[in-house]
């Protein structure tokens, strides 16, 4: 593993810390906003640090006479991330308790990892790997593992059964009161109850999905599908609305907090849907440029009307809802953006891309330091 050269944009070489770490397959921060992990195509989680002594808001200076903003470059090199060994890969990770990450692999090992790199191990060895993990809280996940769904609660980290699955598992999401979870199969969508409150099995027949999102107020799931666009499914009426004509699959959603914006990829320009105008219609609302290179990531800011965009090209962009306006925060690099991760306070934006997708040996990640006085 060794630091990246600076990338052509300048505002890059300011703003990140980046790194090559092989393939990268997924990342999240924990629910600290402290610590950001990297799940690595060799079986291992690079962790890094919000604790930067040089992050670009120190660096951030605003001249007394012409009120200027300008970032300083770096003294000290960028310091390496922790590589900490889990299990054979691919890995799955998601945010578990005050700080730290619920980690799980290919041999069913499932642990806990600290912000400091520190593994206590939950499950040494399962009867099949970890497909997938998903918090909807501090204190809840969700793994599938062997055709086994089963809650952890970060407390005592013990798990309960929810539900069993045979076919292979495409996506999985749990609703944000924990009440019901999302799996995403070949062919159909299933939503099973996950609380012993007599709530109905739902099945939907749809085209493959390989990511699901809840609505946070919990009303609709949207799901991206390999071929057809998107659906919305509103549980409590069952109603499906089909939302096509997208040019590439959807594999990236994401809600506003206040669940009236969706965020998608699987288009040549960012594909906003509003959900203000209360006659069950999505409308879209106009956001960024359009390209010739497909955005393969989205996510919306936590605190403010802005928008991450990753492309095919390695090309990340911030751009605000509603608005043409667009910051191009990463030029064209090698290997597609995979995944953008926003911290909790949004003043740190996480990327990783690799060429040639998941599981490729070749790889990048960083995190962009992106003060919240640079989008007043």
């Amino acid at each position: 593993m060794s630091a990246m050269e600076a990338e052509v944009s300048p505002l890059f070489a300011l703003l990140a810390r980046h790194w090559r770490l092989g393939g990268v397959e997924a990342s999240a921060f924990d629910a600290s906003g402290m610590s950001v992990g990297f799940a690595l195509g060799d079986g291992t989680l690079a962790l890094a640090s919000m604790g930067d002594e040089e992050n670009a808001n120190v660096r951030w200076r605003v001249s007394i006479e012409n009120g200027r903003a300008t970032v300083s470059t770096r003294s000290r090199p960028v310091p390496p991330p922790a590589i900490v060994p889990i299990d054979v890969a691919p890995i799955r990770l998601a945010p578990f308790g005050d700080a730290g990450f619920l980690v799980g692999g290919a041999s069913g090992r499932l642990v806990t990892v600290a912000p400091d790199g520190a593994v206590r191990s939950l499950v040494d060895m399962d009867s099949g790997p970890v497909e997938a993990i998903c918090a909807t809280s501090r204190q809840v996940a969700f793994v599938a593992a062997g055709g086994l769904v089963a809650r952890y609660g970060a407390g005592d980290a013990t798990a309960r059964a929810i539900a069993r699955y045979e076919e292979p598992l495409r996506a999985m999401a749990p609703s944000p009161d924990a009440r019901h979870i999302a799996l995403g199969f070949d062919g159909r969508i299933a939503v099973e109850p996950a609380e012993d409150d007599g709530a109905a099995r739902l099945g939907f027949d749809l085209a493959a999905s390989r990511v699901l999102a809840w609505s946070p107020d919990g009303r609709i799931l949207a799901a991206g599908l390999d071929h057809g666009g998107i659906a919305l499914i509103e549980l409590e009426t069952r109603r499906v609305l089909r939302l096509p004509d997208y040019p590439a699959p959807v594999r990236s959603l994401d809600w506003s907090a206040d669940s009236r914006l969706l965020a998608t990829a699987g288009a040549f320009r960012a594909i906003v849907w509003s959900f203000d105008a209360g006659d069950g219609k999505p409308k879209t609302i106009e956001t960024g440029r359009v390209g010739f290179v497909a955005i393969t990531v989205v996510r919306l800011h936590p605190n403010r009307p802005l928008l991450a965009l990753g492309y095919e090209n390695g090309v990340i962009v911030i751009a605000r809802i509603g608005a043409r306006d667009e910051l191009v925060v990463r030029d064209p690099s090698p290997g597609a953006v995979g995944g953008l991760d926003w911290s909790p306070d949004g003043e740190h934006l996480a990327f990783h891309a690799s060429q040639g997708g998941a599981g490729a040996s070749q790889g990048s990640a960083g995190v962009l330091d992106l003060p919240s006085h640079m989008f007043k």
